[in-house]
């Protein structure tokens, strides 16, 4: 349970991908940093990823920033549940998923606002790229209002790759897997901007190595040889 006192601001990314080697089941990493903000990573055939997030003081906000690459067969899970809990919290919820193969992602966002949280502001919101026989799996926002005088939103996409923009771009000169490469980068940059650009106090050099090297290997891979 990551707990959120008055007027503190906490920013949790969490990043579900693959294993770096093969027969590689699971991998975990958590950090904490001065602020208590986890940076978790689930790697492996089946990961499931749990958040409980409580705006517990006034004018206490969170923001949840996910990242999801599925292939193979592998399954992703992330659940994200918050309770607002005080009045004018905050809470932002954005996950990206690519999915590859026949893998699987089921993404749960449950926030419940209390009565008496005058002036919280809730979003969620999910977009997940397709390729092969990928799909998305249960993507059902719960919402639990019981304070008239708030803010609460959500919206999902999810598509297949664009095959006039891969037709486009192998048109000038690049490979399918390039071009498919390139459309993922261009898919996901908004999430690498937030992780790696974020305005809070030292959320760059308190963001661990893992992520910062895997959040760089994805914007390379169009460089690299099939």
């Amino acid at each position: 349970m990551i707990t959120v006192k008055k007027d503190q601001t906490k920013l949790i990314p969490v990043l579900l991908s693959s294993p770096r080697k093969r027969g590689s089941r699971k991998r975990s990493f958590a950090s904490q940093n001065q602020l208590g903000t986890g940076f978790p990573i689930e790697s492996g055939m089946t990961d499931t990823r749990v958040l409980d997030v409580t705006l517990a003081g006034e004018n206490a906000s969170v923001q949840i920033v996910g990242l999801v690459l599925g292939k193979g067969n592998e399954e992703k899970s992330l659940d994200a549940n918050i309770i607002h809990a005080a009045p004018n919290t905050r809470s932002d919820v954005r996950v990206k998923g690519v999915l590859r193969g026949r893998s699987k992602f089921d993404f749960r966002g449950n926030v419940r606002i209390e009565k008496g949280a005058k002036g919280s502001n809730a979003y969620l919101r999910s977009d997940v790229l397709l390729f092969d026989d990928a799909k998305m799996g249960d993507d059902t926002p719960a919402l639990e209002i019981l304070e008239p005088d708030v803010k609460a939103g959500h919206a999902a996409t999810i598509g297949k790759v664009d095959e006039n923009m891969v037709f486009y771009l192998m048109s000038r000169g690049l490979t399918r897997k390039q071009s498919e490469d390139m459309i993922v980068d261009g898919f996901i940059e908004p999430m690498r901007q937030v992780i790696l650009g974020t305005p809070l106090s030292g959320g760059l050099q308190n963001l661990p190595r893992v992520i910062l090297d895997k959040l760089a290997s994805l914007s390379l891979r169009r460089s690299g040889s099939e």
